[in-house]
C-alpha cells in the first residue's frame, strides 16, 4: 500500500517529516475536533483533498479523509513537546 502523501515538502525548513498509522479512516468530524480555534488550508492533490492544520507553529498535521494515515511535520528545536503533544491529540480521536 502506497502512502497518498507523496513528494513531502517541509512546510519550514528543518522542519521533521513523521508518519503516524491510525486505527481507522479520518473523518470531516476528526478534522473538526483537532482544528479548534487554529488555521485550516486545504489543497488539492492527486491522491484527494489534504486538510493542513498548523498548531501553534509547533506541528503541521496533513490529514486526507477516508485514509488511515496522517502526515506530520514538527518543528525539532522544540524537543519533544511537539511530538508528545500530537501522540497526546492522535490519542484522543484513534
Amino acid at each position: 500500500m502506497t502512502s497518498p502523501f507523496t513528494d513531502p515538502v517541509p512546510p519550514f525548513p528543518g522542519w521533521t517529516r513523521r508518519m503516524y498509522r491510525l486505527s481507522r479512516p479520518v473523518t470531516d468530524e476528526d478534522i473538526e475536533a483537532f482544528l479548534q480555534d487554529q488555521e485550516l488550508y486545504i489543497r488539492e492533490t492527486p491522491s484527494g483533498t489534504r486538510a493542513i492544520i498548523h498548531k501553534f507553529g509547533l506541528v503541521e498535521i496533513n490529514l486526507i479523509v477516508g485514509e488511515r494515515e496522517a502526515e506530520v511535520w514538527f518543528a525539532p528545536e522544540q524537543g519533544a513537546y511537539p511530538s508528545e503533544y500530537v501522540d497526546a491529540l492522535f490519542g484522543t480521536r484513534f
